[in-house]
């Protein structure tokens, strides 16, 4: 698994979108640049979700159901939407986090 590298040197994720099933997820999220917060929306991988989700829960944090959002269609399509922000009583920075796949920037 070869890290991509980032510009960054911190990454708050905010709130994730993605379709049951599919390999991409929609992430918006702050990035911290030297010291500048940049908002912004990025396609990543449900490995590099995982990734995220893993560490944030190794640092002690619990996910709460009540902050997911599903939606079910009627051709069985399933999208699912969790929001990060005040789960935690706080936003969690993760630092140093290399995401695993390319990630395509879609608004900045």
């Amino acid at each position: 698994m070869e890290n991509i590298i980032s510009f960054y040197e911190k990454l708050i994720i905010k709130e994730v979108t993605f379709e049951m099933g599919d390999s991409t997820v929609s992430a918006k999220c702050d990035l911290i640049v030297q010291g500048n917060t940049i908002e912004t929306e990025m396609l990543i991988s449900q490995t590099d979700l995982n990734r995220i989700i893993a560490k944030i829960a190794a640092s002690g944090y619990e996910f709460e159901i009540k902050q997911l959002n599903s939606l079910e269609f009627d051709d069985g399509t399933e999208i699912i939407d969790y929001s990060f922000e005040n789960v935690f009583g706080e936003a969690i920075v993760l630092e140093n986090f290399q995401f695993s796949e390319a990630v395509k920037q879609i608004r900045a």
